[in-house]
């Protein structure tokens, strides 16, 4: 078993991890081999940086405060194999260090003040105005929490298909909500399955998936690196999701902003059932 192979395991963990490989001349030297996209998110680290790291840098402390996310992690290691090392970072809930802002750090106040704002006005909208306000939204929500495409996708369960209904993209971001009609949930089934269970779709790193995944074939032609759906739940019935793609660089959410992002999706289905109730009348 080659050593990408071994990594395989770990690309997709929900947790940050790094594989080391121990150097035959030096014993207490290791080669890097390879991180998943959660560890080089939560570290910062350029290719460089990581490619001439050692474990003993992170395993000198047991908690780990990233700069890059303002947020505290455990850290352990083990040895999945002989003459092997896997580093794993793990968020610590409700830990928090205090430290200087660095430009790097997400704001997650800007995010939950955004919230407030588009709730405000949510209710108040009038329906002519809706397909405007809700594009103007998910562009302010897609600069907010810096993703290149922030989308709309309705379910069809009469036909067992979705379809985007809405779609932003950043500066020099390819749209893709004409190539994303009637596309088969045949296709998809472990992310329609999430859905309909209430869970997220979280994709720290899609080019890790495995070979012949339909998701991968679905995500990597629309050059996504990472991507986080939520699902758009009305008690039981399962509407659509709001999904945010990264293609200019891998991006991990942290259970914080996939928590403040579940209520935007809550919004959206608030809009749906008073659409419905007012068609009724």
């Amino acid at each position: 078993m080659s050593n990408d192979d071994m990594f395989q395991w770990w690309r997709q963990a929900p947790f940050g991890c790094a594989l080391y490989q121990e150097t035959a001349t030096h014993p207490e030297q290791w080669v890097f081999v390879d991180a998943n996209a959660i560890f080089k998110v939560v570290t910062g680290l350029t290719a460089e940086r990581l490619a001439g790291s050692q474990p003993e840098e992170f395993n000198r402390h047991a908690v780990y405060f990233s700069e890059s996310t303002a947020l505290c992690y455990q850290v352990d290691s083990y040895a999945p194999a002989a003459g092997f090392f896997l580093v794993i970072l793990q968020q610590i809930p409700n830990l928090h260090f205090a430290s200087p802002p660095t430009a790097s750090q997400r704001n997650p106040v800007a995010l939950v003040s955004l919230l407030l704002e588009l709730g405000q006005h949510f209710s108040t909208v009038e329906p002519a105005a809706l397909p405007a306000f809700i594009q103007q939204a998910l562009a302010k929500l897609g600069q907010t929490v810096a993703a290149d495409r922030v989308y709309i996708f309705n379910y069809d369960f009469n036909n067992n298909t979705c379809s985007n209904t809405f779609e932003w993209c950043a500066e020099g971001v390819m749209p893709e909500i004409n190539s994303l009609q009637g596309v088969p949930l045949a296709a998809i089934p472990q992310w329609l399955h999430a859905h309909q269970t209430g869970q997220e779709m979280h994709i720290p790193d899609v080019p890790a998936l495995p070979k012949g995944d339909a998701l991968k074939q679905i995500l990597q032609p629309q050059g996504i690196k990472s991507l986080l759906t939520i699902p758009l739940l009305a008690g039981m019935e399962l509407l659509g999701f709001v999904g945010f793609d990264s293609v200019k660089n891998y991006r991990y959410y942290t259970e914080q902003e996939r928590l403040v992002l579940g209520v935007f999706a809550r919004m959206l289905v608030n809009l749906e059932v008073s659409a419905r109730h007012r068609v009724l009348k």
